[in-house]
This record gives C-alpha cells, sequence and structure tokens, in this order.
C-alpha cells in the first residue's frame, strides 16, 4: 500500500473525528502529527512516525513543545532489523498568506537512539543528538485543522554506537530529498470558550 493513501486516509480519519471548533490562540494546544507506512516489494517494510508531537501557544504565532519520532525496518519474514527513536522540544513560528495558507519555521532539537542490524551478529545499539531547521507550508482548513508539508532542511546528527568498534555516524542534510518531504496534520485545541 502507498504511504499517500495511509496518510490521506488518517488526515481523513481525523478531521472527521472532529467535534471542537477552535482556532489558534494564545494558551491553546497543538496536536500534530504524521504517520507513514512503505511495502518495500516483499523485501520488507518500514513503519514510523516523524514525528508525533504537542506544543503550546504563548501567542496566536509562536509555539514550542516536545515531539516524538521513531522509525521500524522489518525484513520479508517480518523481523524487526532497524529501529530508531528522537526525542527533544521544538520550537516553531508562523506567518499568515492570507486567510487559507501559512509558512512556518520550525527547530526541533532531539536526543536520539536506536538498534541496528538486529537478529545478526553485527548488532548494536546506538544514541547521539539531532538538531534540524525546516520551513513548513500550511493550509488552515478551519475549526483548528492544517494540513502540513515539510519541503526541505537543514539537520545535523550525531550518533555513537555502542559496538566494540564504537560506530560513529555523523550526517549533515541541506536541502530536499526523500528524506527532507513530510506530510502531516494538525490541531488546535482551545480551554476558553468562545463568545
Amino acid at each position: 500500500m502507498n504511504t499517500w493513501k495511509i496518510n490521506l486516509g488518517l488526515i481523513l480519519l481525523l478531521i472527521c473525528t472532529s467535534i471542537t471548533a477552535v482556532h489558534a490562540q494564545k494558551g491553546s494546544l497543538m496536536l500534530y502529527g504524521s504517520l507513514t507506512y512503505k511495502d518495500n516489494n516483499n523485501t520488507g517494510s518500514s513503519f514510523g512516525a516523524n514525528p508525533i508531537g504537542v506544543g503550546y501557544f504563548f501567542n496566536d504565532h509562536v509555539v514550542a513543545g516536545m515531539n516524538f519520532a521513531f522509525d521500524q525496518e522489518k525484513n520479508a519474514a517480518g523481523n524487526l532489523t532497524d529501529s530508531k527513536h528522537e526525542i527533544g522540544p521544538f520550537y516553531s513560528d508562523s506567518w499568515n498568506i492570507g486567510d487559507h495558507f501559512a509558512i512556518i519555521a520550525q527547530a526541533d532539537a532531539h536526543y536520539v537512539w536506536g538498534n541496528t542490524l538486529m537478529n545478526t551478529p553485527g548488532s548494536y545499539s546506538y544514541n547521539g543528538y539531532l538538531g534540524r531547521i525546516y520551513p513548513i507550508v500550511a493550509v488552515l482548513l478551519g475549526h483548528g485543522w492544517a494540513l502540513k508539508a515539510k519541503f526541505c532542511e537543514l539537520s545535523y546528527e550525531n550518533t555513537t554506537g555502542n559496538d566494540a568498534n564504537k560506530t560513529s555516524n555523523r550526517t549533515f542534510i541541506a536541502g530536499i530529498n526523500g528524506s527532507t518531504l513530510g506530510l502531516g496534520v494538525s490541531k488546535n485545541i482551545s480551554f476558553k470558550k468562545s463568545k
């Protein structure tokens, strides 16, 4: 099944389950996330969230909070082969473009950990850190809902393994590639009664 079909299904499910009509305002919460699934032509599959988070609106455009991401890969036999997690704070600022669009700048600072080559003699776990900044284009759907698209990033990840060689991986991304593209949804929840 294609990733875009699963993302579209999740978006529709979230929209259908909306029961409140609220708008972003100081003191409200934002819940957001993106889930992905990929079938690798009978050679395995991957499932993840990149990311799922909750933030607090300090005013109508500044949000800060925590987010969590994970990715799990399985081989054709269904055995877990790689697992990666990250968690940390985020900060974002947005600028409205008319009534239905916004540009968002977001920064993440994450602790990273995981396991690679699982179920093999070369298996090892690792941990490290990740810093990332990226732009997002948001389509404001109304009632506190937004469809968000990330299209590029600037990031640096540094991890060290617990294997005998202390395997070190450093990844620097600047620009657009398959891993920098993403589509997700967000929902703003206000605890204030509208007048």
